[in-house]
């Protein structure tokens, strides 16, 4: 069963049944012993299934890869994070670990764990995301070159890459190079630390592909609840700010409906008015050109007060030091256009979120990330990162300090960032696992135009010092992400 890499056999309605019918003149000389040990051969129990008689039915062809019970509470859940909880304890480096899972970056979607070692889990959703934060949180607690973090590691790639939305030839040819990675680290985990894989959660891998192949992606098996009213809930809930949710759900419930009736309004207004009119339905109405601010990117959470004076609020906030005059620089190199000239006067308002909306690689839809620039963000330091668009090749980072909107003398209205930017870093960790990036940050802070940015990143440094520069690059917190990095 540890074996995912070998061509699984399909098992078929009327060979079983053939099986189960040749072995019945022989099971009656045998033991009870004999008789259960013959049929497990087989994989059969003394008793006919009862979909066999079922016409149209093949309850072998029907199973479907589930990423809940085969990973979530299966491989993981059951399995790698008990094994890393195990080697920790030995290690006496739960206490740091769970500490490094506290200190882990927060982000919309993404659990945070601050008592990751001591809670017992039931829910795979918890699973998943301890998953997706791990590695960073344990590298330096082992040994270098540790198979098992090699391990996780093979086994977060394919996790989130077989539970995509959207699986074309190329993902489905990528997915095979994370199985064969997978089945070879768990080989080392075994020889390692004695780990056995022969579990039958482990064995699913080897026909997810063909499964994905013949019935479409594994979102369509899944058994995490998702369907009516459940799933209405489920949405209305990921929209609050999950505190006090009662309240907030009933409101968007609200709003829903109020929409719904709207929308089926204007229909019947529409189709009353086609019917009267005899309009041809296929003859488009002229375009009316959009008002709408067609920027990908939306502030948020203004910082109370009026505009300030860009001078003033270099003279009122020691960390923007020199400001005004590298705010000027700026806008001088990449708007020439505007003249700005020393004496003239630049308004300022701050912001402290930003919405970005972006195309995800996974499925090619929109998407939508909440970028946070807070010093007490629920008495939490919220200073979340970028991806951003620079000429360089490769994937560039930048942790953004604040959020500024420019009112300049021509009456133009600009949206920048004051970030650090990140560099690559010579740092190595114990275990470099595959796909591994590490980022620096720059100590000075620049400023950067909102179309520069792509979306959100999460990068979470590599020790518990406050001032730490060396920070790993988190590919694992979305599939974009991960389809982003993995080049």
């Amino acid at each position: 069963l540890h074996m995912v890499l070998l061509p699984p056999d399909q098992r078929l309605l009327n060979d079983i049944k053939s099986v189960f019918a040749s072995q019945q003149e022989a099971l009656k000389k045998k033991t009870k012993s004999d008789k259960e040990d013959l049929l497990k051969s087989y994989g059969l129990h003394g008793i006919e299934h009862f979909l066999w008689d079922f016409r149209f039915s093949d309850p072998y062809a029907a199973y479907s890869y589930d990423t809940l019970h085969s990973d979530d509470l299966g491989k993981w859940g059951a399995h790698l994070w008990p094994l890393l909880l195990e080697k920790l304890e030995e290690l006496k480096a739960k206490g740091p670990f769970a500490e490094n899972m506290r200190r882990f970056p927060r982000w919309p979607d993404l659990k945070h764990f601050n008592q990751v070692t001591t809670v017992h889990f039931t829910d795979g959703q918890s699973f998943y995301d301890i998953l997706k934060c791990v590695l960073p949180c344990v590298v330096e607690l082992f040994p270098p070159n540790e198979p098992l973090v090699h391990c996780i590691r093979a086994y977060q790639r394919y996790r989130i890459m077989v539970g995509m939305n959207c699986m074309p030839d190329t993902r489905l040819q990528r997915l095979d190079v994370f199985v064969e990675d997978y089945e070879h680290w768990c080989s080392q985990v075994t020889a390692t630390h004695g780990k056995s894989f022969d579990f039958f959660k482990q064995h699913a891998a080897s026909h997810v592909v063909r499964d994905i192949r013949n019935k479409g992606t594994t979102n369509h098996g899944s058994t995490r609840p998702g369907e009516g009213f459940q799933q209405e809930a489920r949405e209305a809930y990921n929209r609050t700010n999950k505190k006090n949710v009662a309240h907030q759900m009933a409101r968007i419930d609200e709003t829903q409906e109020t929409i719904a009736r709207i929308r089926m309004k204007i229909d019947n207004y529409d189709k009353a008015r086609h019917q009267s009119e005899d309009i041809d339905d296929s003859i488009d109405e002229t375009p009316v050109a959009s008002q709408q601010d067609d920027t990908h990117w939306k502030f948020g959470a203004p910082i109370p007060g009026h505009l300030v004076n860009s001078h003033a609020l270099e003279e009122a906030n020691a960390a923007f030091h020199n400001f005004d005059f590298r705010l000027r620089e700026f806008i001088s190199d990449t708007f020439p256009e505007e003249g700005i000239k020393f004496e003239d006067t630049i308004m300022v308002r701050r912001f402290q979120c930003v919405y970005i909306t972006y195309q995800s690689r996974e499925d090619w839809r929109g998407a939508c990330d909440i970028i946070r620039c807070n010093p007490s963000f629920h008495d939490n330091v919220r200073y979340d990162c970028f991806l951003v668009n620079l000429t360089d090749p490769g994937l560039h980072f930048a942790q953004v300090r604040s959020l500024l909107r420019c009112h300049l003398p021509s009456g133009r209205q600009i949206d920048l960032s004051l970030v650090h930017m990140f560099a690559s870093s010579r740092w190595k960790p114990k275990t470099r696992w595959a796909g591994c990036q590490i980022r620096e940050k720059c100590k000075e802070y620049s400023f950067l135009s909102m179309e520069h940015v792509i979306r959100g990143a999460i990068l979470t440094p590599v020790s518990s010092s406050p001032d730490e520069p060396v920070h790993f690059v988190m590919d694992t917190m979305d599939p974009d992400m991960l389809l982003r990095a993995d080049v």
